[in-house]
């Protein structure tokens, strides 16, 4: 596993561990194209249907809030 690798990773707050999850994650698929049909199939309607009602979509620093603060209180149970 990774964590055995970098053990100074299990000393970071709830918070860090999220940002780094972020950051990880922002830089995760920028160099592979999607080829899986399955996905690209999904990603086009999902298209299609923001294109039908623009009010359905939400910005992504919305929903990355969301998932921290989900995140967050359950690290906190």
């Amino acid at each position: 596993m990774i964590i055995e690798r970098f053990p100074e990773l299990l000393k970071l707050s709830d918070e860090e561990r999220w940002q780094l999850s972020c950051e990880l994650s922002d830089h995760a698929f920028i160099d592979e194209p999607v080829t899986d049909p399955a996905i690209i199939a999904e990603l086009d309607r999902r298209w299609q249907e923001y294109l039908r009602d623009p009010s359905t979509a939400r910005p992504w620093s919305e929903v990355r809030k969301e998932l921290q603060e989900k995140y967050l209180s359950r690290a906190r149970e």
